[in-house]
């Protein structure tokens, strides 16, 4: 296993990092289409557990063989090398892995080399920086520089194949001497953004669209859609841009330099639309929201079967949203 794959900024497309795939192609796909992409410019890195649960058996397997398509090694991938390697002819059927019995023997040793020989740490040069790609985690405290160096360290490669720590507890401070980070594994109702750590498997091989993020625009995305968490952050970058914006503008304007006046003023200008399109629809979230918030404390005051109507009529309004799966579990306290 190769520790780790760098791959070149991208001048002509955009990279797509995506959260584990779990044979789920379909789905990849249609996330793929709704956000263009281009195979001829684009990439696409996945978080590791490309394989098991999903339906895309041989869909996924081509994907490996694919110039546009790059991924970490996850944990899913670590079991069946692990077992293979172990007895090469025993019954692997665990995680989800029931596929496995469906490969001809002869081809099982080409996929488990090509399995093998994936990285654990993929990274991405961008111009705000390093993007680090990991299925699981990075050591709590731990500098992205000495992460990398230490793959070789058997403890550190399995916090960066199983590590849940940083995600379960909600760490904010993220990692330092790297722009973004992008890891999977721990499933999530929506993407997390943790300080510059971005948790993408938002499915765990279930049901459910991927969550994609594209560097070139540093946006989450879900069914094509840019998600609310990612939108509050994006707001507040473009908003401290423009203050940057503008007070350089009025350092040039006050100095006379009107051609650099001129560029400033169409940069803040885009900077202002930025923030309002990405602003807009996140009000609309905030609002639906509250609405929801009221609802439920209307349902909190009322008893008997008039509470137990109300409650139904809330799940049966959103039904099929995260609003409504929070419903559902609170049912069956």
């Amino acid at each position: 296993m190769n520790n780790v794959l760098r791959l070149a900024k991208n001048d002509h497309g955009r990279d797509f990092v995506v959260g584990d795939i779990h044979f789920k192609t379909i789905d990849l796909h249609k996330g793929l289409y709704a956000l263009g992409f281009d195979k001829e410019v684009d990439r696409v890195i996945a978080v590791g557990d490309l394989i098991d649960r999903g339906p895309g058996v041989l869909d996924g397997l081509k994907l490996l063989g694919e110039p546009w398509f790059y991924t970490v090694q996850g944990n899913h991938e670590w079991m069946l090398i692990d077992a293979y390697r172990r007895d090469s002819q025993a019954r692997y059927s665990s995680h989800g892995a029931g596929w496995w019995s469906t490969i001809a023997d002869d081809s099982k040793a080409t996929i488990i080399a090509k399995l093998e020989s994936l990285p654990v740490v993929i990274e991405i040069e961008s111009l705000r920086g390093i993007v680090g790609v990991v299925h699981a985690d990075v050591p709590t405290g731990m500098a992205w520089r000495d992460f990398v160096g230490s793959l070789d360290n058997p403890q550190i490669e399995e916090i960066a194949l199983w590590g849940r720590e940083r995600i379960i507890k909600h760490y904010r401070e993220g990692v330092k001497g790297v722009w973004r980070i992008c890891v999977g594994h721990t499933w999530i109702p929506s993407p997390l953004r943790l300080g510059n750590v971005l948790a993408l498997d938002c499915t765990g091989g279930g049901d459910g669209p991927l969550a994609i993020y594209c560097v070139q625009e540093d946006s989450i995305y879900v069914d094509g859609r840019p998600v609310s968490l990612d939108a509050v952050e994006l707001v507040t970058d473009q908003l401290q841009k423009l203050e940057h914006t503008v007070t350089s503008l009025s350092k040039t304007v006050h100095e006379n330099k009107l051609i650099e006046s001129q560029g400033l003023s169409v940069e803040a200008e885009t900077l202002i639309k930025q923030a309002q399109s990405t602003w807009l629809p996140l009000m609309a979230e905030i609002g639906e929201s509250q609405k929801f918030v009221n609802a439920l404390h209307g349902v909190s005051l009322l008893t008997g079967d008039r509470k137990t109507a109300k409650f139904e009529e809330l799940k049966a309004r959103y039904a099929g949203t995260q609003l409504g799966d929070l419903l559902n579990r609170l049912s069956s306290f």
